[in-house]
């Protein structure tokens, strides 16, 4: 978690910076979970290529870490 996104401390509990710091933490989570969404959707568009081409085993597991890399690392390509 980077800077802005760890939690007040104790002396620093007031409501308007929790409230900030809760939507900060949520906006972080929800993109989080669309990018492992946008992963499993590319992994099984993926494997069912695979399948329907007869791609080897290798050169499949190739490109799907090769996507599964991307969009970990946020790309949408």
């Amino acid at each position: 978690m980077n800077d802005d996104l760890k939690p007040p401390r104790v002396g620093e509990l007031t409501l308007p910076r929790w409230q900030y710091w809760l939507a900060r933490y949520n906006g972080v989570l929800s993109e989080k979970s669309d990018r492992i969404e946008k992963l499993e959707a590319a992994l099984r568009d993926c494997m069912e290529m695979a399948e329907v081409h007869e791609i080897p085993f290798r050169d499949r597991v190739m490109y799907i870490s090769d996507v599964a890399r991307k969009a970990l690392e946020g790309k949408d390509d």
